[in-house]
């Protein structure tokens, strides 16, 4: 008697214990639905999330010409360096590759916007750059290639022109991609 308890028991508790780690381990269709739909740009790197964050303005929603006051708070009071004519924000993309934001300014408004994406690992940074070439070319237009630059010719939302350059400067086990956002003078 004591031995079919038992018997029962062991059963009874392998059956708990395997509902247990397979509720633990249950993803659902709609769990995969918010992770994608979380995403601001689902078809792009994740990186571009990160560091773009908006498809609004050209990062972070913001456009030359626009207060210093539409910059992030949490950029603004984490920045790594500030100045009377600039900030530098720096933060972590995934434990290889962070990104760095520089504005520049003149009277309280946005002049220049400078990034900086760097990779331990070459291979990421090179699908950042490819994606980062792809998400501008579909907003505004095809990169012209000069002296080794990207260069996008642009137009905000004012119809002001603008320029854009990417360029790679990654080596063969990491990558570092400056993206550099300008009025011409």
């Amino acid at each position: 008697m004591i031995k079919k308890s038992f018997s029962y028991t062991l059963v009874a508790c392998s059956i708990a214990a395997g509902l247990m780690v397979s509720s633990c381990n249950h993803t659902t269709d709609k769990d995969k639905e918010e992770v994608v739909t979380n995403r601001v740009f689902a078809d792009y790197h994740y990186a571009l999330d990160s560091v773009i964050k908006s498809k609004e303005g050209i990062i972070c929603g913001i456009e030359l010409g626009q207060s210093v006051k539409l910059i992030p708070a949490r950029e603004v009071n984490q920045a790594i360096e500030k100045a009377n004519d600039h900030i530098t924000f720096e933060q972590k993309i995934d434990s290889v590759s962070k990104y760095a934001i520089t504005y520049s300014f003149e009277n309280d408004t946005i002049t220049e916007m400078e990034v900086l994406i760097a990779s331990q690992n070459s291979e990421e940074g090179e699908k950042i750059l490819t994606d980062l070439k792809n998400y501008y070319s579909k907003k505004y237009t095809a990169p012209m290639m000069d002296k080794g630059y990207f260069v996008f010719s642009c137009f905000d939302s004012k119809k002001q022109n603008f320029t854009i350059t990417l360029t790679d400067n990654s080596g063969t086990s990491n990558s570092v991609i400056d993206m550099y956002v300008y009025r011409e003078k």
